[in-house]
C-alpha cells in the first residue's frame, strides 16, 4: 500500500545506471520528453548505483510541501504547480528546488514486492521506499489511509493505492486501470456557494440540463462558479432559486458536483424553463428564437471527432459565424468564401484561408462521417449503402437489418424529417459522396 502522490506522472529510464530519458505518461502511449528538464531536477537521480543494465522506474513528480496535512489542507493546487513548471520552455533552479519525486514502481524489476523494494533500497530510492508498505487486512489499510491523511507529509495526496504484492510482468501492461491495484481516493472536498442565477443549456438531442450560476467559491484547487443539476425533473425536485444555498462537492476531484439545498431564501424568484415539448433528437436546425444552442450544439457535434472532423473548428468559431450572419442553416457554412470569411471579426486572413481549406476538405469526407455529423442514430456494424436506399427503409427493412424495434424506429424518423431530406439535398447537389 502507498499514498498516491498528486502530481504528474513519470517514466524514467536508465541504462548501465545512468539516466537515460525522463518522458511524461501523456495518453498512456504518447507522451512529452522531459529528459533535458529531469537533468536540472536534484530529486531525480542521474544516476542509480548497484542497477541492473536496464532499469524503467514509474514515479510522480511532485510539488513540495512539507507539513502538509491532506484532510486541513486539500489539494492546494499541488498537481497545478508541478505540472506548470514542467509545461514551461525552461525550468529555472529555484523552480526545480520545488520538485520531488516519489517512484511507486519498478516495472523492469522483479514481480515480487518485497525483492522490488530490496532494489529499490539498494539503488539509493529509499524516500519512496519508506511510503510503500506491507498490508494484510482492511484494518491495516484503514490505518495507513488515516495515518497518510491526517498527518503531516512532504506531498499533497488524493488518496491511497492497494496493490497485490505479485502483479504480472510489464510486458503486459495496458494504458488502462489494472487489475491488481486499486486507488482509495480521499473524501472530496465540499463547500456551500450561493446561487445568483438558474439557467438552461440545451443539447444537440433536445435535452435540457439545468445548470446553476454560483458565488465563485474555492473547493480544494478548483474555483467553482457553476455546476449541473442533472435533469429538469431533479430541479423541480429541488425546487432550487436564486439566493439559495447548496453544498457542492468534487466528483472524482475534478468535477463539481450538486451535493444538496441547505439553506432556502424566502423570496421564491420566477425561473423560465425552456418548454421541453419543443425540443427533440430532431428539433433546431436552422437559428431560430429558442433555438439557439441546440442549432451551436448541432454544428459542434457536426464538427467535432465523432463527425467531419474539422481540425480547429470548436464553438467559439461557430459562434462566430453565426454572430457575423453567415450562417443561419446547418450547412451554411459550405458555401462561405475566403473573402466572406475574411470579413468575420478577430478571424484574420491567415485563420480564414485555413477555415475555407477545412470547410473545402469535408466535402470529401466518407459517407458514413456524413451520417453521424447530421446526427444519425448508432447503427453498428449495418452497411450504409446511399442516403436514397436508406431513406426509402421502412422500420421493418432496418429490423431485417438487424436494428431493434426501437432503433428502427428512430431511423425511420430521422431519414423521413424534411429538414434531414433538405440537408440531403443540399449535400447531393454538390456531388458529396452516398447523397
Amino acid at each position: 500500500m502507498q499514498p498516491k502522490a498528486d502530481g504528474v506522472a513519470v517514466t524514467l529510464l536508465y541504462i548501465d545506471g545512468q539516466l537515460s530519458e525522463a518522458t511524461s505518461r501523456g495518453d498512456g502511449l504518447h507522451g512529452s520528453d522531459w529528459t533535458v528538464k529531469a537533468q536540472g531536477i536534484d530529486a531525480i537521480p542521474k544516476r542509480l548505483p548497484h542497477a541492473p543494465a536496464r532499469v524503467v522506474l514509474q514515479g510522480e513528480i511532485y510539488w513540495r510541501v512539507p507539513g502538509h496535512v491532506q484532510a486541513s489542507d486539500g489539494g492546494i493546487n499541488a498537481r497545478s504547480a508541478v505540472a506548470g513548471a514542467l509545461a514551461r520552455d525552461t525550468l529555472d533552479a529555484a523552480t526545480a528546488a520545488h520538485i520531488g519525486l516519489f517512484v511507486w514502481d519498478w516495472p523492469s524489476g522483479p514481480a515480487d514486492m518485497p525483492a522490488r523494494l530490496a532494489g529499490l533500497q539498494a539503488m539509493g530510492l529509499a524516500d519512496s521506499v519508506t511510503y510503500i508498505h506491507t498490508v494484510g487486512s482492511i484494518d491495516d489499510v484503514q490505518r495507513w489511509r488515516e495515518q497518510w491523511y491526517r498527518h503531516a507529509m512532504p506531498f499533497a495526496a488524493d488518496g491511497t493505492v492497494v496493490r497485490q504484492g505479485h502483479r504480472p510482468p510489464a510486458s503486459t501492461w495496458q494504458p488502462a486501470p489494472p487489475a491488481w491495484a486499486v486507488a482509495w481516493k480521499y473524501p472530496a472536498a465540499q463547500a456551500l456557494a450561493e446561487v445568483r442565477a438558474v439557467t438552461f443549456t440545451l443539447g444537440r438531442s433536445g435535452r435540457i440540463t439545468p445548470v446553476l450560476e454560483l458565488e465563485p467559491v474555492e473547493l480544494d484547487d478548483h474555483r467553482v462558479q457553476r455546476v449541473s443539476v442533472g435533469s429538469v425533473a431533479r430541479w423541480k425536485e429541488l425546487d432550487i432559486r436564486p439566493g439559495d444555498q447548496v453544498e457542492i462537492a468534487l466528483a472524482g476531484l475534478t468535477i463539481p458536483r450538486l451535493q444538496s439545498v441547505v439553506w432556502r431564501t424566502q423570496l421564491r424568484a420566477e425561473v423560465t424553463v425552456p418548454d421541453q415539448q419543443t425540443h427533440d433528437p430532431l428539433s433546431c436546425w436552422h437559428v431560430a428564437v429558442g433555438c439557439e444552442d441546440q442549432f451551436r450544439a448541432r454544428l459542434v457535434w457536426l464538427g467535432g471527432k465523432q463527425g467531419l472532423k474539422l481540425n480547429g473548428v470548436g464553438v467559439d468559431t461557430w459562434q462566430a459565424l453565426i454572430d457575423a450572419g453567415l450562417i443561419h442553416d446547418l450547412l451554411d457554412w459550405m458555401n462561405l468564401t475566403l473573402a466572406q470569411l475574411a470579413r468575420v471579426p478577430n478571424l484574420g486572413q491567415a485563420r480564414a484561408a485555413a477555415l475555407a481549406q477545412t470547410f473545402a476538405d469535408a466535402r470529401n469526407r466518407p459517407f458514413t462521417d456524413w451520417l453521424r455529423a447530421l446526427g444519425m442514430p448508432p447503427t453498428g456494424d449495418m452497411p450504409l449503402p446511399d442516403w436514397t436506399t436508406l431513406s426509402t427503409r421502412s422500420g421493418s427493412d432496418w429490423q431485417a437489418a438487424g436494428a431493434g424495434q426501437a432503433k428502427s424506429e428512430r431511423l425511420t424518423a430521422f431519414f423521413a424529417h424534411p429538414d434531414l431530406r433538405a440537408q440531403a439535398e443540399r449535400l447531393h447537389a454538390i456531388n458529396v459522396q452516398g447523397f
